[in-house]
């Protein structure tokens, strides 16, 4: 993966990403948990692709150990600051598409937007890594980008320039993104935010998690706030397994 791309994106991280932490409309990540935690027994748990660490703290203070990951330098750099007044996190930089985890597996994995590549290769790489970081028996929590919310998004936009007087084609046309590659599509991969990123169906979620070996707990919706220009509200897919 590109380590430039991603210490770019950790050092202007305000700017540059969508925060699943400050946006999640219903605290839904923080609940599942807070749910886990109390549920399972559990000892070890993993941030796998951290990041500048804004959920790192969490698990802290829900698991006795936490194991960390992250490529970016910059990002575990961060991450280490916002977590300097606990000491049961060890943090580690890794490749997940070409390196091995150099931790052992945990009980509970927790993977936000990271399982994002729009290579298919370096794709299944990363979901092999994630995935086998579980013990059996173990629970991953798992969040990525949701290809249904990209659709409507766009129909979304076709029916606002309908109302605003566009023509059907014009309305298509200016809704559409030129960026954009018939394969991608195909594929998943979308642009966000200039990048491109790979988007998942709901049903592809939960065929990729059973591929793995993986029992699906649930999988929801987890809400952003409404657009203030589109008044359109995105979603990502957070899904629940267990390992079998």
């Amino acid at each position: 993966m590109d380590i430039n791309y991603w210490n770019k994106i950790c050092k202007n991280y305000q700017s540059e990403v969508l925060s699943v932490f400050d946006n999640d409309l219903h605290g839904l990540v923080k609940q599942r948990v807070g749910k886990i935690a109390q549920e399972e027994e559990i000892e070890r748990a993993a941030d796998i692709g951290c990041g500048v660490g804004r959920f790192t703290p969490l698990l802290a203070e829900q698991f006795e150990e936490v194991e960390a990951c992250d490529l970016s330098s910059v990002g575990l750099k961060n991450a280490k600051r916002r977590c300097s007044q606990q000491d049961n996190i060890n943090f580690y930089q890794v490749d997940l598409v070409s390196e091995a985890i150099p931790f052992a597996p945990v009980d509970f994995a927790f993977c936000v937007n990271v399982l994002i590549m729009p290579s298919l290769d370096q794709r299944l790489r990363a979901w092999r890594s994630v995935t086998n970081q579980v013990n059996r028996g173990g629970t991953l929590l798992l969040v990525v980008p949701s290809l249904e919310s990209v659709q409507m998004e766009f129909y979304s936009n076709v029916e606002r320039r309908l109302s605003d007087g566009e023509g059907c084609g014009e309305a298509v046309r200016n809704s559409i993104d030129e960026k954009a590659r018939a394969s991608d599509l195909r594929l998943g991969v979308h642009q966000l935010d200039g990048v491109r990123t790979k988007h998942y169906l709901k049903d592809e979620i939960a065929q990729m998690l059973e591929e793995h070996e993986f029992e699906i707990q649930e999988i929801s919706k987890l809400m952003y706030s409404e657009d203030e220009h589109t008044h359109f509200s995105q979603w990502d897919w957070l899904a629940t397994a267990t390992r079998k």
